[in-house]
Formats: C-alpha cells, structure tokens, sequence
C-alpha cells in the first residue's frame, strides 16, 4: 500500500498533479481543494495517498492533509460514489463545509456538485451521518492543539500506523490520549503506537 509520497513537483493542475519520486514521476489525481495548498511546480511536497485498485489500471489519489483523506475513504464506502464522483466533491466543498453538511442533513448543498442527484445527497447524509457525529465527539475529546509541532507530528503518525493496522480513527485517537495523559511531554514514535495498542 502507497501511504504517501514525497518529492519535487513536475506537473500540477486543479484535477491532477506528477510529483518526481527518485526519478519516477509519480501522477496523482488531486481535488481542488488540495491543488490551492499545493506548493508550485519545481518545488517540493509532500502528500498522502489512497490506491484505488480497478481491474484495468491502478489510480493513485492524493491529499493535502489527512482530514481529506479520511472523507475521500468515507465517501467511496457510500454506495454509488466511486473515487472521482468523491474526488468532485471534495472540489466542490471544503471537508468543514461537508462535514457540517452531513450533520445537518443539508442535501440541497450537496447536489450543487456535477453528479451528485437527490437520491445520492440522501444516501451521502444517511450513510455518513453517524460518523461524523462520532467524529465530532473525537475532536471534542482529542484535542491535541496545546503539543508543540514535533509532538503533534509524531501523534498524527502514531493515529496514522494505527489506522493502517485497522483500528478506528476514533479508537487510535483516545488510545494516544490515554497514552499522552502519563507522558505529557511526549514520547518516541515507536514507543507511542506501543502503548497506544495497548490501550485499544
């Protein structure tokens, strides 16, 4: 699995990019939302990923932060939404914006993306709602915001890794809570996904 790349910018526009890692271009399929945050071509970026696997081609899709990420993937799991319907969306509005969408159950918001009908919008807030109630409720318990930028780095990978094993978001989150409540000064990456597992 392609969890991020890194590397110079060859190539950008608002729905893809190329990004050269060790000499291999590597193209991306970006919204626009993240194209804004993209640094200019000939610099460097770093971005995270989520390969779509079909039968005729392998597609790689990139994200400015992980908050993107995290609502592409939820977007996909709604039935009728495939990674470029998701990837509209995500152009169309920001995360925040969607987000509050869903919690308020605004379909009418979201039906001003191309391609996006009543009957999808519905289907979008009634799949989605409960997470992002369940997410609200994470940010309110996780607040991370008083770490320095080093500490917070190293819980983003450590919620990250966690992901990636399985875990929910909402469980890796209040896992590293629990772990940085003893060590408030902060600890090892490894030493952090270490007892954070052991909190799950």
């Amino acid at each position: 699995m392609i969890e991020q790349v890194s590397g110079q910018i060859l190539q950008k526009s608002p729905t893809f990019c190329v990004v050269n890692c060790h000499g291999i271009g590597i193209g991306l399929f970006i919204s626009i939302n993240t194209y804004q945050k993209l640094a200019d071509e000939g610099n460097s970026a770093t971005m995270l990923t989520y390969l779509h696997v079909r039968e005729d081609a392998l597609q790689l899709y990139g994200f400015g932060d992980e908050e993107e990420r995290r609502m592409f993937r939820q977007l996909i799991g709604v039935s009728g939404i495939g990674p470029r319907l998701a990837l509209t969306i995500l152009s169309g509005l920001t995360v925040r914006d969607l987000v509050q969408a869903i919690a308020v159950g605004d379909y009418q918001l979201l039906t001003k993306t191309p391609g996006v009908g009543k009957k999808t919008a519905q289907r979008v807030i009634l799949e989605l709602k409960e997470k992002v109630e369940i997410e609200s409720e994470m940010e309110k318990m996780a607040d991370f915001s008083g770490y320095s930028t080093p500490v917070r780095n190293t819980i983003d990978e450590a919620i990250l890794a966690m992901t990636t094993l399985g875990y929910r978001q909402f469980d890796a989150r209040r896992a590293v809570e629990k772990v940085l409540r003893k060590s408030p000064d902060g600890l090892p990456l490894e030493d952090l996904i270490k007892l954070a597992l052991k909190e799950v």
